[in-house]
């Protein structure tokens, strides 16, 4: 976003006359008596680390734009979005804010584009959150059914319109997907981020035991009522086993201590 002068001192006045061109030299004109030469060391410097940030985020979405596109893209990023945050790691989900400003058809981007930037910073976003479980209110070998299960706090439970971990180069959706792809996202205890795809029943399923205070089993007899199926005892046993393979890959790290 442009900055102006206003009636602010004259060294204020240069250094936002400098900064304005540096993030768009094509709208403003460089301060005075600075050479043309020297203006484009720092425009290409300051343009590089920002573009090399954010594509070390979005690689998937670079590659499916093309380098133009995405130079464009990241142009006018730099250029129009009003950060919230000084910090440079946090430069990924400040432009993640800018694509949502953005209007369908703008900079022609494909439909996908806002969702599929989203899933490639959902891992950079759960790798560096700051939590951490308090393992002494953890019982890591808790029955998942008499107990209410402690999933790890990084983690995320989303959905998508479009099949976003299959998008690349070579498959790019045209239109969204009749039923959402869910996904299961979460750092495990080796700090690594892990991406499992869901059902639409165990997404529901994980979905009222992170906003409910149920057991395992409570949850799944809520689950079996809302599809009205005629064997609940199957639906509880089938959740049960899918709660015990959520817990050996880390998600779940065991049932809450009372």
């Amino acid at each position: 976003m442009k900055q102006t002068p206003g009636n602010l001192p004259a060294f204020q006045q240069y250094q936002i006359q400098f900064t304005n061109h540096i993030r768009n030299p094509r709208e403003n004109p460089r301060p005075p008596k600075v050479r043309a030469k020297r203006m484009r060391v720092y425009t290409e410097i300051v343009f590089n680390n920002l573009e090399s940030s954010v594509s070390a985020c979005f690689p998937v979405t670079k590659k499916v734009l093309g380098v133009r596109a995405w130079e464009r893209l990241v142009r006018s990023f730099f250029a129009h979005h009003q950060c919230h945050s000084p910090l440079f790691r946090q430069i990924p989900e400040e432009f993640l804010r800018y694509l949502e400003t953005l209007e369908v058809g703008e900079h022609t981007l494909p439909p996908y584009l806002k969702s599929l930037a989203h899933y490639e910073w959902i891992e950079l976003a759960l790798a560096v959150a700051d939590v951490s479980p308090d393992m002494s209110k953890v019982d890591v070998s808790g029955n998942l059914l008499e107990g209410k299960p402690v999933f790890s706090p990084a983690l995320a439970l989303l959905s998508y319109d479009f099949p976003v971990q299959l998008i690349s180069p070579k498959f790019k959706p045209r239109k969204p997907l009749v039923e959402p792809v869910n996904l299961l996202v979460f750092r495990d205890s080796e700090d690594n981020v892990q991406f499992i795809e869901l059902n639409a029943v165990t997404a529901r399923l994980l979905g009222v035991l992170q906003t409910e205070a149920l057991t395992g089993r409570q949850a799944l007899e809520k689950i079996a009522a809302e599809m009205a199926h005629p064997d609940p005892q199957a639906i509880i046993q089938f959740g049960y086993g899918i709660l015990e393979d959520l817990r050996t890959q880390g998600a779940i790290l065991g049932t809450c201590i009372a």
